[in-house]
């Protein structure tokens, strides 16, 4: 019972509506394709919906040192770092291409860190962090999903 009691309800809230305004988006997008009716969902929506979910709260939830550890590998020759710039700049003009799924992007991902530093200010690890995160946001695209079919 204390494991509940601890939980950041208000963030947690927060993510599923989130997700749950994602998970509408996304549906009604499909829906101009044609498909109205709730068994009528592609699988791969909810396939794109749950592997979305599960790596935001993924990099969220790793720890700090393998990040670090790997970028600092990666950036020991000149050449891997003359690579990185370009191929940075490149993401940054898709990234500005595409701006208003970057807004949608970071805009999942700002609550997803809400709830993770709610839940590390809470004392959970990293895997009860990472179950948590994606158990709400899995929740909150599938309740978009269903609340757009049923509307």
């Amino acid at each position: 019972m204390l494991f509940v009691k601890k939980l950041p309800w208000a963030s947690l809230l927060l993510l599923v509506f989130t997700y749950g305004v994602f998970g509408w988006l996304i549906a009604a997008d499909t829906r101009k394709l044609g498909l109205t009716s709730l068994p009528n969902i592609p699988w791969w929506l909810w396939l794109m919906g749950s592997a979305y979910s599960l790596l935001i709260a993924l990099a969220l939830t790793a720890p700090l040192t393998v990040i670090r550890s790997f970028f600092g590998s990666w950036l020991q020759s000149d050449t891997r770092a003359f690579i990185s710039v370009v191929v940075g700049a490149f993401v940054a003009v898709i990234l500005l291409c595409w701006l208003e799924v970057v807004i949608r992007i970071l805009v999942l991902l700002s609550a997803a860190a809400l709830v993770r530093l709610d839940l590390q200010t809470a004392g959970y690890g990293e895997w009860q962090a990472f179950g948590i995160l994606a158990i709400a946001s899995i929740t909150g695209f599938g309740l978009g999903v269903v609340a757009l079919q049923l509307h």
